[in-house]
């Protein structure tokens, strides 16, 4: 794994939890059912670095995260990483908004998250201010199903 795509993956797996309750197809999705889905890299921005992209990094990254509570990690269409995860909300302090929480078991970081529409807005919480934007990705057979199949 080259020093970027560790780098990139650290900053993913940095934390996440995964809860989901009953579904009813006539409810709106909570928070977490919106979480599950591919979501396509746009882009990494933190303090001390340029923003990173696909264009400048030249790599596509896909998070999958499934309703079983399983994170994978596919750089340029290759798998390089999994998680089991899980979703919490955290409260700030008084008259502050609930956050939810990603925290990934295995890994010391978690990451704040939010969805809106198609965009997922990951955030570091370990400290280190890294934001990380994606975007939901288009429906496909997944990578793993294309591997078993030899395609």
């Amino acid at each position: 794994m080259t020093s970027f795509t560790r780098g990139v993956f650290v900053m993913l797996l940095a934390g996440s939890s995964f809860l989901l309750g009953a579904c009813n197809r006539d409810s709106v999705p909570t928070v977490e059912e919106k979480l599950v889905g591919r979501w396509e890299w746009q882009q990494t921005a933190n303090d001390s670095q340029h923003s990173l992209t696909p264009t400048n990094t030249g790599h596509r990254v896909i998070v999958e995260f499934d309703r079983r509570g399983r994170a994978r990690f596919y750089q340029d269409g290759q798998l390089v990483s999994a998680a089991a995860f899980s979703v919490r909300r955290v409260t700030s302090g008084f008259g502050k908004p609930a956050r939810h929480v990603i925290i990934y078991r295995g890994y010391q970081n978690n990451q704040f998250y939010s969805v809106s529409g198609n965009r997922l807005h990951l955030q570091d919480a370990s400290g280190k201010t890294s934001d990380h934007m994606y975007i939901r990705a288009t429906p496909e057979v997944s990578v793993q199903a294309s591997e078993q199949k030899g395609l």
